[in-house]
């Protein structure tokens, strides 16, 4: 049974009096205890705040617009947390689905969440004139929810192949 540092990219055997020993707890190379943690990319990190944010973002924008009963966005508490904790970690292609699907609308995030408040999207059929905004409140609240919504089942999605995998 043999072993990859993804630190630094050494391979080996953990021998122990010639049989296969137990998981190393460093690299035989590195001596670095995270040899087996793929590194985490600045861009990673940032799509990992995001994600973290999803729960207050979406709490925030339903007492900003007043929305009430059956129009509250509902967030499970700690989706985010369990969604970001699996082992191993969601790709950055996970995380970025999450956030920025072709199933997202309004891709709201912690960085874009006041620009645009209100605003939706004309419907144009052509792809070459930019895109015209009206401001619909209605519109944008149900759009709103219907994204919180998508986030959700997509971070389930992935949480339950991971779990159905065997991870």
């Amino acid at each position: 049974m043999g072993y990859e540092c993804f630190q630094c990219g050494y391979k080996w055997t953990n021998w122990v009096n010639g049989v296969d020993g137990p998981i190393p707890t460093r690299c035989s190379k590195c001596k670095k205890f995270n040899w087996n943690r793929r590194g985490t990319t600045p861009k990673e990190i940032g799509l990992r705040r995001r994600i973290s944010y999803l729960e207050t973002l979406y709490r925030n924008q339903s007492s900003y617009w007043g929305l009430k009963d059956n129009n509250t966005i509902n967030w499970p508490v700690g989706l985010s947390d369990k969604f970001l904790n699996l082992d191993p970690r969601p790709t950055v292609e996970e995380l970025h689905r999450v956030l920025s699907g072709p199933e997202i609308i309004l891709r709201l995030d912690s960085q874009n969440q006041y620009s645009h408040r209100g605003y939706v999207t004309v419907p144009d059929g052509d792809p070459s004139t930019p895109r015209l905004m009206r401001y619909d409140e209605e519109e944008y609240k149900k759009l709103l929810k219907q994204d919180a919504q998508k986030q959700q089942e997509l971070m389930q999605q992935i949480i339950a192949s991971r779990l159905h995998r065997g991870f």
